[in-house]
Formats: C-alpha cells, structure tokens, sequence
C-alpha cells in the first residue's frame, strides 16, 4: 500500500471512530417508547403548620432514620405514637405541635421539639426522617 492510500486509511478510520463517539452518552431506559425516567414534579421544601402534621401522621406508620437509631413509629391521633427501633427495641411516647413546631418525649427525657417539613419524598420532624408505610 503507498503511503497516500495509507494516510486515507488512517483518516477515514479516525473520522469514523470519532463519529461514534459523538453520539448520546450513558445509557437510556425506554419504556414502549418512552422515557423511563420520571416526570414528577419536585416540591418545595414547606413547614406544614399543626392542622398539617396531624393530618400527616395521625394514625399512619412510618419507617424512621434518626441520629441514634432507626426502626418504625405509629403516631395516634390522641398524641401517643409507639415505635420498634432495630437495635433498642420498642416503646412508647407523646406527641405535639404548636404552630409550625413539633415535639416528641418518650421516656423521662425532655420533649424534642423542631420544625416539621415536607420534602416531597418523606418529612423531617425534629431530628427524625420519616417515610410513610403504604399498604
């Protein structure tokens, strides 16, 4: 081969890797045609005012991640809630709101209290992730 036909060779060999690489990176999940992925809408971070916490916890269950542990938590509409923790074990304790603020005590300790949030996908009450349990 001589060296012109050898310098066409290369350069059409490059031109062609580098086409290929100009294409859609990373890989595509299609559904029938459509895109996988979803179409939710994010929702702003709000601070739910007290009708709002009761009406988000108030005889539901939710899987908890705390600081020092984690488990689940049913919250009753009297203001109790019972929980399991997976390493401490089960027990019982009160909740309120005043305003935007909500407070938990269990034990003889002295109520938590913090802001309640909802960031869309759980809420944050005091220093507790929730999720809610669906059935």
């Amino acid at each position: 081969m001589n060296r012109p036909s050898l310098r066409l060779l290369t350069a059409v060999t490059l031109a062609v890797a580098l086409a290929a690489c100009a294409g859609p990176k990373g890989v595509r999940i299609t559904n029938n045609g459509q895109s996988a992925t979803t179409a939710k809408t994010p929702v702003p971070i709000t601070n739910f005012t007290a009708d709002q916490i009761r009406a988000a916890i108030s005889g539901k269950t939710f899987q908890y991640t705390r600081p020092d542990g984690n488990g689940f938590v049913t919250y009753n509409a009297d203001g109790t809630f019972s929980f399991q923790d997976d390493a401490k074990g089960g027990g019982v304790g009160k909740w309120t709101v005043n305003g935007t603020e909500y407070c938990e005590s269990w034990g003889k300790g002295l109520p938590e209290c913090g802001v309640f949030k909802n960031t869309g996908d759980a809420f944050f009450a005091s220093n507790s992730r929730l999720v809610e349990m669906k059935t």
